[in-house]
């Protein structure tokens, strides 16, 4: 494997976590999951939205959150 084919086949790391991402650094940002314009590619668990915060106020509980 030369240099310029070993370059294409890297990784893009998470920007958040630093872990490696399934997508290639080639990859269009256009069919990637988790990229934001301007800071880089998110992993797959940095890209998940934050577990919601139920605390025990019995109105949450009424209204079924």
């Amino acid at each position: 494997m030369d240099s310029s084919s070993a370059d294409k086949e890297k990784l893009d790391i998470c920007v958040k976590c630093g872990a490696k991402t399934k997508y290639k650094k080639t990859d269009n940002i256009v069919f990637r999951s988790g990229y934001i314009e301007g800071a880089g590619q998110l992993c797959f668990l940095c890209d998940q939205p934050p577990a919601p915060f139920h605390d025990n106020d019995p109105e949450w509980m009424y209204w079924g959150g």
